[in-house]
């Protein structure tokens, strides 16, 4: 594991009292993603966004929550861990979410089929008809358990999304998952050519909110 000496980040900007944008660490961004009491984060543009010298991601979980930004902490082979001081967190393989941390019903890990497109970037061209993924959660201190479903895509709308004041032609996808007991849609935002999810909203469990991940600033392994 590679660790990233930053951890989590909410982005307030330069303020009248000094600082800047790294001013305030982890408390208020990690109780905004994770949390339900603390006040929606400031906006903040996309010259702040810029100082920034790492990946960075934008993650909501309601519409009138606000986002946080936060960068990653680890990378395991590709599992990117994004985490709070309190070991509250998410982990994305490509643009899929693996993992959450801390949560009230935590996803422990994915099972992803080694040609799902979401994990492992494909162009759109080459995306299967279906594939199939299993969750692995585990609630507090009780019992493990698994929720294997069947995934299909549908191509919904060529359009351009702006994410924090930059323009992206993308390709909206539907991905419906199915098993006997349950049925959810996850939706991506793809750039054709290299199947780079830009944006998606992404299921993460029976008891949790869906999570909106947006890439501010994509990651570089070198």
């Amino acid at each position: 594991m590679r660790a990233l000496w930053l951890a989590v980040l909410l982005l307030a900007g330069c303020s009248s009292e000094g600082g800047g944008t790294f001013e305030r660490i982890g408390t208020l961004a990690a109780d905004r993603l994770f949390g339900e009491d603390a006040p929606v984060p400031p906006e903040v543009t996309r010259a702040q966004l810029d100082q920034i010298p790492f990946a960075t991601i934008a993650v909501s979980f309601q519409a009138e929550s606000g986002r946080a930004f936060v960068v990653p902490l680890a990378d395991n082979d590709g599992y990117l861990t994004y985490q709070d001081q309190n070991r509250r967190g998410l982990v994305l393989l490509g643009g899929a979410v693996a993992g959450t941390d801390g949560l009230s019903q935590d996803l422990l890990g994915v099972r992803h089929a080694s040609g799902d497109p979401i994990a492992y970037p494909t162009r759109l061209a080459d995306w299967p008809g279906q594939i199939d993924r299993e969750y692995q959660y585990k609630i507090r201190d009780l019992q493990r358990f698994s929720i294997t479903v069947t995934c299909v895509y549908a191509r919904d709308v060529r359009e351009e999304i702006e994410i924090v004041e930059r323009r992206y032609q993308v390709v909206r996808m539907l991905e419906t998952c199915t098993s006997p007991r349950r049925q959810f849609t996850n939706l991506y935002w793809v750039e054709p050519d290299s199947g780079f999810v830009w944006r998606s909203r992404q299921w993460l469990g029976p008891q949790l909110n869906p999570a909106l991940i947006e890439i501010i600033r994509p990651y570089d392994p070198a």
